[in-house]
């Protein structure tokens, strides 16, 4: 059973220096990797820094998909540059090509590889008196949504809940949600799996392992030199954050007063404080205008907008309507979706703004816990939090100074607490911290 290789290490330690590296030494006739990042520049870079090899792009040609290319270059044992979302679409016959051509995977920054599917109060009662969809468990207890094959129906609105549950990507939650779930296989189909991230043991793809029984060693990566090595998580250098510390000015006044409550700026919050969220904007404009001189190319903020929106046109414009009421004058090309990452196209703005409390989705929250795996909210929102934080100029090479407003004293406390411990950075417990990486190439 493959065991997937989590590199976990701070932004700026060489994560994907080492990935170019690895594919560049690694012989053409024992490794084919599919390298999947979530920007479609990033694809580019990897096409322009692996010299070894040629790394393709699934495109749509000729009336084909791009998942229908994807199986094509697979099929053809090319190496492959792509985005998650592609990734995401993987079907059966994705896994089959993976499996049988021996592939290495490449994984930049985690996925999502669970998320609720929008449903109105009362479909998944239609659809289930209407004898079209049953729930089957499989041998871990996992329930899975079955659409029943002799009732299928051809062009309906629940098109998109047919093809998962065909595809068998749909699980059920709590006697009340549908959960899209990436068919974890997919994971074991790989000769070896890397991904890189920071974090991990707070992120939705650790404990979708948990659940699916993926095993995963934990991984650093150090530099000697001008090359890189992976090295046991037991033996990593240890984050010394004290100089980036030094470089992370985070406001102390009383603009902060609007966030003492611990739920504060939630996303709930936003639906309930019309008059506060006033308050909000005139601070984050004080702030940005009076306190650090910033101007829209300096200037980066975020808020609930970030949250990847339902299609549905009334949730649209209610997210986007919060995220305008926000928005202070002036900084409206400032904005930056809070779920960016593994991007430097915002790596020197200066001065931040991050106006919102993370919560998990409590129907995804309750997903894992319903089937006993403990997730721990604080560890997920600081994960988050570091994300987009590190999109700025603190990321470089040589970190440089920003000014950063966090009003949620929650949100603050936490960054607070990772600056000033290792108390986030402990591997989960029964995680495998003291093995190479399973390739023995390496």
């Amino acid at each position: 059973m493959t065991t997937v290789n989590i590199i976990d290490a701070p932004c700026g330690y060489g994560k994907t220096s080492w990935a170019i590296q690895y594919m560049n030494e690694m012989c053409v006739d024992s490794h084919k990797f599919i390298y999947v990042t979530p920007f479609l520049d990033e694809v580019t870079r990897i096409q322009q820094s692996v010299h070894s090899r040629k790394f393709y792009e699934p495109e749509s040609i000729k009336g084909e998909t791009k998942l229908d290319d994807l199986h094509r270059l697979l099929g053809q044992g090319k190496d492959i540059a792509t985005t998650h979302a592609l990734f995401q679409m993987a079907n059966a016959e994705t896994r089959e090509l993976i499996r049988s051509n021996n592939y290495t995977l490449v994984l930049d920054e985690v996925m999502n590889v669970i998320e609720q599917v929008p449903l109105k109060k009362d479909d998944l009662k239609l659809l289930f008196e209407a004898g079209v969809i049953d729930i089957v468990t499989d041998g871990k207890g996992l329930k899975f949504i079955t659409w029943l094959e002799d009732k299928s129906i051809n062009d309906t609105e629940y098109n998109h809940i047919m093809q998962m549950a065909l595809t068998g990507n749909l699980m059920f939650c709590d006697n009340s949600a549908l959960i899209w779930n990436l068919p974890c296989d997919i994971f074991k189909m790989f000769n070896n799996v890397f991904i890189l991230t920071y974090l991990f043991k707070g992120q939705f793809q650790r404990y979708y392992y948990d659940l699916h029984g993926i095993k995963y060693r934990y991984l650093s990566v150090v530099k000697n030199h001008d090359q890189y090595s992976l090295v046991p998580y037991a033996d990593r250098c240890h984050h010394d954050k004290s100089r980036i510390a030094s470089l992370i000015n985070i406001y102390k006044g009383k603009l902060n007063n609007i966030g003492d409550n611990r739920n504060a700026l939630s996303t709930s919050w936003f639906g309930k404080n019309g008059d506060l969220i006033v308050t909000l904007k005139n601070n984050t404009y004080n702030f940005l205008t009076n306190k650090c001189k910033a101007t829209k190319d300096t200037a980066m903020w975020t808020t609930v907008k970030g949250n990847k929106e339902s299609k549905k046109k009334d949730r649209k414009k209610d997210s986007s309507n919060i995220k305008n009421k926000v928005r202070p004058k002036g900084f409206k090309d400032s904005f930056v979706p809070m779920t960016s990452r593994a991007t430097n196209e915002y790596e020197n703005k200066i001065h931040l703004a991050y106006l919102i409390n993370r919560f998990m989705n409590p129907i995804e929250k309750k997903f894992f816990e319903q089937y006993g795996v403990s997730v721990d909210q604080e560890a997920w929102a600081l994960s988050e939090l570091i994300q987009w934080v590190w999109r700025s100029r603190i990321r470089k090479t040589i970190p440089e100074h920003i000014d950063l407003y966090i009003p949620s004293s929650r949100m603050r406390g936490l960054l607070e607490k990772y600056l000033s411990s290792d108390f986030f950075e402990t591997a989960p417990e029964n995680t495998v911290i003291d093995e190479p990486p399973s390739d023995w190439h390496l």
